[in-house]
């Protein structure tokens, strides 16, 4: 129950960063005197900490996890923060994707409405992200490690927006010191262990982050490529094999077959902070035409890596047989 420590010390320290410090907020309508968008962020981060506390406890089914997922992204969602353009790399404008609209209902004479693509799209982006952290917390360090790297990218990159972003960088660099606090103790061998509760309320942290400082996913994709892309691979697999792709236990995620390849906790955990630093480097150095082409090198260095520990794991199953 390790998670505990990572989402409460989140929560401590942006109240009294944002509520008694009175540090400037992102400048939307305010509820209960609190910006909406940050009362979205406290809601659905409490939300889904606590009741995966529960998990870690109790335990609960998958489609009662799934059901919180998607209870607590239309948490934010109703907060205002959704993806509502994507950058265009061959054309100057963006593209827009609040043009389709559907009524859901009145109340005291105002019509709210569910954006069909960028609500849509944000759902969909918010349940992946809370999976994909949750699919790597698999090997002691690592969940810990790569959200540490991508909060702090995207803490630097709010930095460099700058104006209405400081609000978000701070939010970043509260949860990137959270989470190395509680790395300290999770590295390899770890003497702690996250639990559902802390990897979920990364995930959610993480794909909030990159809605709040500009829709900027792309930055997201690449700090977070690897994990991202390695559970669409195990979850199309397990699909193909007439598998849950979200709770079916197996050894086939990335750092499974580094292990398997005959590296250690230590090593596999570092090799893949490397590789996961060095993209969100990338990401902050690039435009969007170039992250889309480190992005298509990114998917081909995966399937390049899987490949080379496949070969290099059956090698050390036929030695040792």
């Amino acid at each position: 129950i390790g998670g505990v420590a990572i989402f409460l010390s989140f929560l401590i320290v942006s109240t009294i960063c944002f509520i008694v410090l009175k540090y400037k907020s992102f400048g939307f309508a305010e509820i209960f005197g609190v910006d909406r968008h940050l009362l979205g962020i406290w809601i659905g981060g409490s939300l889904i900490g606590v009741t995966m506390l529960f998990d870690d406890i109790l335990g609960l089914k998958p489609w009662q996890k799934l059901s919180l997922q998607i209870m607590v992204s239309l948490i934010v969602i109703a907060s205002g923060i959704g993806i509502n353009s994507l950058a265009n790399p061959f054309a100057g404008e963006s593209i827009n994707l609040n043009s389709i609209y559907v009524p859901i209902i009145k109340l005291n004479g105002v019509v709210y409405h569910f954006s069909l693509l960028s609500d849509l799209l944000t759902l969909i982006w918010l349940v992946g992200m809370m999976n994909v952290v949750n699919f790597i917390d698999g090997v002691d360090g690592l969940a810990g490690g790569i959200s540490t790297i991508a909060a702090f990218a995207i803490f630097i990159l709010s930095l460099n927006i700058g104006g209405t972003q400081a609000a978000t960088a701070l939010i970043a660099i509260i949860l990137a010191g959270s989470t190395f606090g509680f790395l300290i103790w999770n590295f390899p061998p770890a003497k702690i262990f996250m639990g559902d509760s802390g990897s979920m309320f990364l995930g959610f942290m993480l794909g909030v982050l990159p809605l709040i400082s500009g829709g900027k996913l792309a930055t997201a994709f690449l700090a977070l490529g690897f994990p991202i892309i390695d559970s669409l691979y195990v979850a199309i697999a397990r699909l193909t094999q007439g598998k849950n792709p979200l709770n079916t236990p197996d050894k086939t995620h990335l750092h499974h077959r580094f292990l398997k390849a005959g590296f250690n906790q230590r090593q596999s955990v570092v090799l893949l902070y490397v590789i996961s630093g060095s993209f969100a480097w990338v990401a902050l150095r690039s435009t969007t035409m170039n992250k889309i082409y480190a992005s298509i090198v990114l998917i081909i260095l995966l399937f390049v890596t899987i490949r080379v520990l496949n070969e290099m794991g059956n090698k050390i199953s036929r030695t040792k047989s």
